[in-house]
């Protein structure tokens, strides 16, 4: 089913939680909501599900206008980040839920139920749980029966509220390529809500960066990743140094410019060397660890004090390496990208337009 969404906004009392929203969702989509604490995302699925209501702009389904129908007419299915299993329920049972309160001319033979929910626990291979009860299950495990509960209804579209956000790191990555595969073979259209930037970039075919209520970049992740449009997006996806007044100067040629510029550049484009070259700025080796297949190491800068991290292949590590606390480098930062503020917000990242210098 693919998604319009015209001018949407929606407010709580005087917050602006979604602030005139336009997007375009194919059908087919896994589309990422991406953003921190506050932008609007879980209260844009809400909308999308029908589970609060706009108060301006328009919702359609197909082309068909659903901005005002309820959620049992948006055929979704909607999987929250705390599963909302029903605890005195078996997990057969708790599959079967959506489909045994249909309305009678609606609802399947019992004989038709248990084989949906038995080819629903084989797709999320946990054929062997039905007869156990929530709090018998890991997380994981548990999340995987939400997701079975959802489809239950055969969703046209699929919402995902933060769905791995209660699973310790190795289960989400487990099901991050789960879920991904499983998209893949059903062809749902899919929207997940996240704040993690790593795992919007892996699973989604599209990333929407929010930030207060608004959309600040839609893409692929390679789009929002390789060409941030401003300084948020810039900053938010990934880790950052950012420079500012006059270390900014010191690194970009012709920046000068006090606070009303920021620079930013991503750690495995901080270029070290044991020579010094053209516009290199003399460091000192502050801190190294291994991070799997890469090496970050942090530098202090000699002109100010101020830290700045590089990232290294273990196998560029060793080429140049080994570099210890107190070790003498220089490094490059020619890849730094500068954006200038429209205004400065004095808890938060300030908006900005995307010129680069």
């Amino acid at each position: 089913m693919g998604i319009s969404i015209n001018g949407v906004s929606k407010k709580f009392h005087s917050f602006q939680a979604v602030d005139q929203i336009n997007l375009t969702i194919p059908t087919g989509d896994f589309v990422a909501l991406l953003g921190p604490s506050g932008s609007g995302k879980t209260t844009l699925l809400r909308l999308i599900a029908g589970l609060e209501l706009p108060n301006s702009g328009q919702i359609l389904f197909n082309d068909l206008d659903y901005t005002n129908k309820n959620v049992k007419e948006r055929k979704v299915g909607f999987v929250f980040q705390h599963y909302a299993l029903f605890k005195h329920m078996t997990i057969f049972e708790n599959i079967a839920f959506g489909l045994k309160v249909r309305p009678r001319k609606f609802r399947p033979s019992k004989q038709e139920i248990k084989k949906k929910v038995y080819e629903l626990l084989e797709l999320v291979q946990l054929k062997e749980v039905a007869n156990r009860y929530p709090s018998q299950l890991s997380g994981g495990q548990r999340q995987r029966i939400a997701l079975a509960r959802a489809l239950a209804v055969d969703p046209e579209v699929l919402l995902l509220d933060e769905p791995f956000g209660a699973l310790d790191a190795k289960v989400r990555q487990e099901l991050r390529i789960w879920l991904r595969e499983l998209h893949q073979k059903m062809n749902i259209t899919t929207i997940f809500v996240t704040h993690d930037q790593e795992e919007a970039l892996e699973m989604a075919d599209t990333i929407v960066v929010m930030n207060q209520g608004k959309v600040e970049q839609i893409g692929t992740p390679q789009q929002v990743y390789d060409r941030p449009k401003n300084a948020f997006v810039y900053s938010f996806l990934g880790r950052v140094n950012e420079f500012r007044g006059e270390a900014l100067g010191t690194v970009k040629d012709g920046c000068h410019l006090s606070d009303n510029y920021v620079g930013y550049l991503r750690p495995h484009e901080v270029h070290l060397s044991t020579i010094a070259s053209d516009n290199s700025l003399p460091v000192e080796v502050f801190h190294v660890h291994s991070v799997g297949a890469s090496v970050r190491i942090e530098i202090k800068r000699l002109d100010n004090d101020t830290l700045i991290e590089a990232e290294l292949s273990a196998d560029e590590y060793r080429r140049i390496g080994p570099f210890y606390k107190g070790d003498r480098l220089y490094a490059n930062c020619d890849s730094i990208v500068v954006f200038q503020h429209q205004h400065i917000l004095e808890d938060s990242l300030p908006k900005t337009v995307a010129s680069t210098i």
